[in-house]
């Protein structure tokens, strides 16, 4: 058995934002994009999906395509179900890459994967640290103290952040407990690069995050 296996994964139905993986993004579209990331792993990649246009896409990418059934595609869980076409592929451990984050770097893949070699394959989640002041909605502090006279972040406890990006994870451990990982167990891994972690869910993060697309390309930056 193969020991990594890189992917990503995506459909057209978004309830939020409708055919973002598929719709212009900029000269692109945010598929594209992942794919060219994904092609960097070679035989260690793929890339799932139901629809014609995301396997043609994976071919043209040369990117190994794994077709996913249609009850995937129409349901938000359970995630083994969600996943199912990973009983198919022939690796021990499984890095999940978010194509909904155009920005996010070969580089920061491949630091998150060493990370994990380093690290004894235990599994690993991103994190960004976030340096503010949070509260809950019944207004209880998290992470200050409500007698503090004066309000500065340089003084504040920092809290980490899930920075939904990269996931990696046992795929035996995944269909046997029916969820990626024990929270106990999982390493938080930092990714300090905020664009990098720039998440398309609405529409509205898909018109900052095109803008922001078409002004680095602009300037040369990507």
């Amino acid at each position: 058995m193969n020991k990594i296996g890189v992917f990503s994964f995506a459909r057209k139905q978004s309830q939020r934002c409708p055919n973002k993986m598929l719709r212009p993004f900029g000269d692109t579209t945010l598929t594209n994009i992942v794919l060219k990331k994904l092609a960097y792993f070679k035989d260690e990649a793929f890339f799932a999906g139901f629809e014609p246009e995301f396997e043609e896409k994976s071919r043209e990418a040369g990117v190994r395509f794994i077709k996913r059934d249609k009850k995937s595609i129409t349901i938000d869980g359970p995630i083994t179900d969600i996943l199912s076409f990973l009983k198919a592929v022939d690796f021990e451990y499984l890095l999940i890459v978010n194509g909904c984050l155009p920005f996010l770097k070969v580089e920061t893949i491949k630091n998150f994967l060493s990370a994990c070699r380093d690290g004894g394959y235990h599994p690993a989640f991103s994190v960004v640290m976030r340096r503010n002041f949070f509260i809950n909605a019944d207004r209880k502090p998290l992470n200050f103290d409500l007698s503090m006279k004066t309000i500065n972040t340089k003084a504040i406890e920092p809290v980490y952040e899930f920075a939904h990006a990269l996931y990696f994870f046992n795929k035996d451990y995944f269909f046997k407990n029916g969820r990626y990982w024990d929270w106990k167990e999982v390493e938080f891994i930092e990714i300090n690069d905020r664009v990098e972690l720039i998440d398309i869910d609405t529409e509205e993060d898909f018109k900052i995050a095109e803008d922001i697309y078409k002004a680095r390309r602009k300037e040369g930056l990507i």
